[in-house]
């Protein structure tokens, strides 16, 4: 979906924003001596590059969604796995 100018100074606005709050997140984190919370960046990590990836394509990553390539789905699988301790595939509910 093509957009103005105005809506891509919104969108690049955004991709900064969160990055500057998982950058204040990883600083917070790390006193807290939970190892499996501060992965928590890991996934915020993801999601920014997969966000700021669609912005450069010119996509509209909040009206379009997210194309993960196979790189990101390991890459978000193995963050997962860090805050669960399993991969996302493999949860299940406690009885």
């Amino acid at each position: 979906m093509a957009f103005d100018a105005g809506r891509m100074k919104d969108l690049d606005g955004m991709v900064r924003r969160m990055g500057a709050i998982a950058s204040v997140f990883d600083v917070r984190s790390s006193t807290v001596g939970n190892k499996s919370f501060a992965a928590f960046r890991d996934l915020m990590d993801v999601y920014i590059d997969m966000c700021s990836r669609e912005l450069k394509q010119g996509k509209d990553y909040v009206e379009d969604g997210l194309h993960p390539t196979p790189d990101d789905v390991e890459r978000l699988n193995t963050a997962f796995e860090r805050v669960f301790g399993v991969r996302a595939d493999q949860l299940t509910a406690s009885k």
